[in-house]
């Protein structure tokens, strides 16, 4: 045809593109790359191979490069030929870096990855001093990989530590005690991201490293008065065995001990009653029964309003089942709790109603923080209350907080019934929380703690989270909570230091959370002022340690020391109630005495001393005190067996115990059951019985004579047993 004949349709494609009728041509496929992973987090000191694929291109080789994002600084790493990606050695200011592939044949054709930079993995090399003395001292932590906000953990104690450098770290040892001679692993915490804990096996002792590790059974006597419902003798030996902190691991992991199924007696409390001190004197989570009881007398209901055990029962549980996690949640469980709901007036809570001139009623939007978490006043973190410029204590909330507070907690009932229909006011059921009516619950705008304002128009789940949040917040919650559960688990009168020292673990567990309660329980059983007395209490008109053992915890106590085996036919409660403490029936909410009740001066020696449980004796519960010694000493108690043998054997005169140590007075003869003495001050002294006790006990025994029969063995041992428990030195812990 030759190029003359091609012109016409030249012409006519050069056409056709003008008036833009020609289609387009598709591209040539140019290839793909694909990298792997496309996101990853890389802890700092540690490195990462990325894959690639190519696909379409030929050859198939790629380069590497890394970057840092738009806008942020430092170093982005470095990542070699081969997809190694190594991190670099200080986070960028982003958090970041980006790892690209890209074809080196079409550079354009490339892919790219996220990589998220991570804190490194700390690894600890040694701790100095390694031996630690006993009482407060600093450690310092050597090795690498540390960065600001990394904690220490020693044995089971996570505590904040001071950043020095990423070779070196300081952490004060104030709230730990360890036993003497006793070694515990030391591990080092890196916060987010990528919060990860060092596994080198590297670890501290304790006091002397001569010997074995050893706890005195002193110790372990006195820490069980405060740890469990008092010691016997398997479980004094087993904490000298393990360690306190060991022994309080196993205490957090030990099975609940149950209270009966409520469903099998649904309106009778007897048997409930009857199985708490089965549980306290032969249950094995000893702490845990400890500690719900210490919640149940904070976060107080009674039997008074609603005596049912299918109400107290699941109640119980709650405090059971929470002894160890968060106060946050504690005070949510409690809040809806059918129970508590409608012991403080929660439950069936209306909204204001102008036309029928009523409103939400206050009474537990008052006590939730009057009672149970804040105080009226505002407070130190000592637990001293903080004054203003007048000298006069700040008010924590008025009136019309209240009354915002209580708009927050309407609208909720009892819960559904399997089966049945959520109704405005629900009939009575006590299985879950209480559920929201929402058209019942008040959506209006609320003013809460320190100005916090909640939005109008909120379901009453979404108010009454940050109604809690607002409360849990309040720097009172730390000293408040903490100085009560002191006094409830140790001494009535704790120093500012010692609240001070526990309220910071609350508000901070060495990980940034508030409300750790099993760190808690630990800074208050481990602390110095704690563990002061362990080797011998110091006993002087003006000693502020100690406290009175309440009543449920003084027959408890005994009948542990006793060896008592105890079943749910047990009439323990009517003890209790002789002595002013009726099991589940505090009189108000106030509970069965304030934690702020003040011994009269006349009888501390002018001296400004708390006693919480001295609110309850009175002449007769005194005396009711010696009658609870006399029953069970030498009457007959149903439901609860005690056997004797042991300090029967003991009283025996040719025990080869009674003829080795002198006793206290030297006008007794010198075989004057000095074995028997060393048990009973073993069992319920702590190994630590005052001589006057022994002396009163000898003048005792020697009037009865020294009789080989088993019958005068007896007699001798109840009589000795008789002074000891009815004795102001067991009435009152050291």
């Amino acid at each position: 045809m030759g190029i003359r004949a091609l012109r016409p349709a030249i012409f006519v494609a050069v056409g056709f593109a003008a008036l833009g009728l020609v289609a387009e041509r598709p591209l040539q496929a140019q290839g793909s790359i694909t990298i792997t992973p496309a996101a990853i987090g890389v802890h700092i000191g540690t490195y990462y191979r990325f894959g690639d694929t190519v696909t379409g291109i030929t050859p198939t080789t790629v380069g590497w490069s890394v970057a840092l994002p738009a806008g942020a600084t430092g170093s982005a790493g470095s990542v070699d030929t081969g997809g190694l990606f190594v991190p670099p050695s200080t986070m960028p200011s982003s958090g970041t870096v980006i790892v690209t592939v890209a074809s080196n044949i079409t550079p354009s054709v490339m892919a790219s990855a996220t990589v998220t930079i991570l804190n490194p993995i700390p690894a600890v090399a040694s701790v100095s001093p390694a031996n630690i003395p006993l009482g407060p001292s600093t450690v310092t932590i050597n090795g690498s990989g540390f960065v600001q906000g990394a904690t220490v953990t020693i044995g089971l104690v996570q505590l904040p530590a001071t950043f020095v450098s990423s070779t070196t770290l300081t952490v004060p040892v104030t709230a730990v005690v360890g036993e003497m001679g006793a070694s515990y692993p030391v591990s080092v915490t890196n916060p987010n991201p990528g919060s990860a804990t060092s596994s080198d096996v590297v670890s501290v002792m304790f006091g002397s490293t001569d010997g074995p590790p050893t706890i005195t059974y002193a110790a372990a006597a006195r820490f069980l008065d405060q740890a469990a419902w008092g010691g016997d003798a398997a479980t004094i030996e087993h904490v000298q065995s393990v360690g306190f902190l060991k022994y309080l691991g196993e205490q957090f992991n030990a099975p609940i001990s149950p209270y009966p199924d409520p469903t099998l007696t649904p309106y009778y409390l007897n048997g409930v009653q009857a199985r708490f001190f089965t549980n306290a004197v032969n249950g094995q989570d000893q702490l845990r029964q400890r500690v719900a009881w210490a919640l149940l007398n904070q976060f107080v209901v009674s039997a008074i309003e609603n005596d049912t055990s299918i109400a107290l029962v699941p109640y119980l549980q709650i405090l059971q089942q929470d002894a160890f996690v968060n106060f946050r949640t504690i005070m949510e469980d409690v809040t809806l709790s059918p129970m508590m709901g409608g012991y403080l007036n929660m439950l069936n809570n209306d909204k204001a109603n102008a036309t029928a001139g009523t409103a939400a009623n206050e009474n537990y939007a008052r006590e939730l923080m009057q009672l149970f978490t804040i105080g009226l006043s505002a407070l130190n973190i000592d637990g001293t209350y903080q004054l203003d410029s007048s000298g006069n204590q700040i008010p924590n909330y008025n009136e019309t907080t209240i009354q915002n507070f209580a708009k927050i907690y309407t609208g909720w009932t009892y819960p559904t019934e399997p089966g049945a229909t959520l109704k405005i006011h629900n009939p009575a059921y006590y299985v879950g929380p209480m559920e929201p009516y929402q058209a019942n619950h008040d959506t209006t705008q609320k003013t809460l703690l320190n100005g916090l304002i909640v939005p109008a128009g909120q379901t009453a789940q979404q108010d009454l989270k940050a109604a809690l949040d607002n409360i849990f917040a309040h720097p009172n919650v730390a000293p408040f909570v903490s100085k009560q559960l002191i006094q409830h688990l140790v001494t009535s009168n704790p120093s500012p230091q010692y609240v001070t020292r526990v309220a910071n673990v609350f508000n901070n567990d060495g990980t940034g959370v508030k409300g750790n309660m099993a760190a808690v329980i630990i800074a208050i059983l481990l602390d110095t002022e704690a563990r002061a007395g362990d080797n011998g209490s110091t006993l002087t008109a003006t000693s502020t340690a100690g406290k009175l053992r309440e009543p449920v915890f003084f027959i408890a106590s005994m009948l542990r020391g006793l060896g008592a085996a105890v079943n749910d036919s047990n009439g323990l409660t009517t003890y209790g109630t002789n002595l002013g403490q009726t099991i589940f029936y505090p009189p108000s909410v106030f509970n069965y005495f304030a934690p702020g009740y003040q011994i009269p001066p006349s009888f501390t020696a002018g001296a400004a001393l708390l006693g919480p449980e001295f609110q309850l004796e009175s002449p007769a519960t005194a005396v009711g005190r010696y009658n609870t010694v006399n029953s069970f000493i030498y009457g007959t108690l149903g439901g609860a067996a005690i056997s004797f043998a042991p300090f029967i054997s003991a009283a025996n005169p040719s025990n080869p115990a009674n003829l080795t140590t002198a006793p206290a007075n030297p006008s007794i003869p010198a075989n004057d059951m000095n074995g028997l003495y060393q048990l009973i001050s073993n069992t319920f002294f702590y190994g630590q019985m005052p001589a006057a006790l022994q002396n009163a006990m000898q003048t005792a025994i020697s009037a009865l004579g020294y009789s080989t029969t088993a019958a005068s063995a007896k007699a001798r041992a109840q009589a000795a047993l008789y002074l000891a428990l009815s004795s102001a030195y067991y009435n009152v812990e050291h």
